[in-house]
């Protein structure tokens, strides 16, 4: 499927992706692709050729089998090295494709750490959508093209197939990152953190406790997560509340306000309007919707 600057194609385009969470774009004889953004996660291939991006004001060549996801909202552009021409393929994705409790999301990180991906916390020190991942043997690509033909199809059970085939890109995008990243101390502050949240995110926590319990200053280490994180330590724990408690909502039947104190709220109405403005949905919405036959 080739993308095209046309109106029609761009709407037909996203209301797939609105359809199916997930679409795949192939552009060829490409040489400059302006600054841009968007409403999802964008998974970059480059097919061939050499292409300079620049990525929130970081430039760096990617080669042919060189491939990064991009977060909601960051800018890139692309330029093709030299003037000459250039292939990639984009998959672009909505994080509820993976599971619906992800709805709202907007960071790689944060899918990234979803229960489901959860690989090795201390691999996460940099932003995994800061960096640039090469496919050394062709098995993303080849990922990549069994979801195209499953989105073309769309046959019994696609979506399915297509999860699957995104969680193992995922998964073995992980595997590089376990096996390439040293772990600097400044970055060890937000795996520490990260770790500290997602196992004590159902209590009182705040990053002033965290920043006297590790002996840095509140500014450094506030700084220091936003950077390696992308979101600042708030939105994260929102984030990670609102992502625990749309799991309990379709797996458990326990009550909203159960669910609220379980995840670290004092205030239902309060968190029911965050679940809300991160899914779109009630929390009574959202819990009819994606039930597990309770």
């Amino acid at each position: 499927m080739v993308f095209t600057d046309r109106e029609p194609d761009r709407e037909l385009h996203f209301a797939n992706l609105e359809r199916d969470k997930c679409i795949l774009l192939t552009h060829r004889n490409n040489r400059l692709v302006g600054m841009h953004s968007h409403s999802f996660l964008e998974l970059s291939y480059i097919l061939n050729g050499s292409v300079e991006h620049t990525l929130d004001g970081v430039t760096e060549v990617l080669k042919t089998g060189d491939y990064l996801i991009v977060d909601y909202g960051s800018l890139h552009c692309y330029s093709g090295c030299g003037g000459r021409s250039f292939e990639n393929c984009d998959c672009l994705f909505l994080p509820e494709l993976l599971d619906p409790a992800l709805k709202g999301t907007k960071n790689l990180r944060m899918v990234l750490e979803h229960y489901l991906l959860h690989f090795n916390m201390k691999a996460l020190v940099k932003n995994p959508a800061r960096m640039v991942f090469h496919d050394e043997d062709g098995q993303v690509l080849h990922l990549i093209e069994c979801i195209g033909r499953e989105l073309e199809r769309r046959e019994a059970g696609y979506t399915e197939l297509v999860r699957c085939y995104l969680v193992e890109i995922l998964l073995q995008t992980m595997r590089k990152i376990d096996g390439v990243q040293s772990v600097a101390t400044e970055h060890e502050i937000s795996a520490f953190i990260t770790a500290y949240i997602a196992e004590h995110y159902a209590e009182q926590i705040s990053l002033e406790s965290i920043a006297k319990q590790m002996n840095y200053s509140l500014p450094y280490i506030s700084q220091r997560f936003k950077s390696d994180t992308g979101v600042g330590f708030v939105h994260y724990l929102q984030n990670f509340r609102v992502m625990r408690a749309c799991r309990l909502l379709t797996e458990t039947r326990m009550s909203f306000a159960q669910i609220t104190e379980a995840v670290g709220y004092l205030d239902t109405k309060c968190f029911a309007q965050l679940i809300k403005r991160n899914t779109g949905l009630s929390p009574a919405e959202f819990r009819r919707r994606h039930r597990n036959g309770l």
